[in-house]
């Protein structure tokens, strides 16, 4: 992490970082992300798909908007999502899910 900051943004190489992240990154089969109401009072923004803070900060505020009942430009979008599909099983879904997290990180290898 630290190298890809570094190489990002050249201006800032060396300065460390205070606080990371690290954990399960959640996927489906379709890079669809999980955000709607799963029961009475129960919300879901969940399954970033590898895109991390960008997409899982869009699928938090759209299910708290769910929750309040807003309408807005975010749900709108992943309520026009299809519906996401579970990966395949073992030993399929590891080799899968890593060659595409792979090829993702090669595509974004400049940022």
């Amino acid at each position: 992490m630290q190298r890809k900051f570094d190489d990002r943004f050249p201006q800032l190489r060396g300065m460390t970082m205070d606080y990371s992240w690290a954990g399960h990154l959640c996927l489906t089969l379709n890079s669809v992300s999980v955000m709607r109401r799963l029961d009475e009072g129960l919300f879901s923004g969940c399954v970033q798909n590898g895109l991390g803070t960008a997409r899982g900060t869009l699928t938090g505020i759209g299910a708290a908007e769910l929750a309040c009942g807003v309408d807005s430009d975010i749900t709108r979008h992943f309520a026009a999502e299809v519906q996401s599909r579970r990966l395949p099983p073992q030993p399929f879904q590891r080799i899968g899910a890593n060659a595409v997290l792979r090829y993702k990180e090669w595509r974004a290898r400049k940022e």
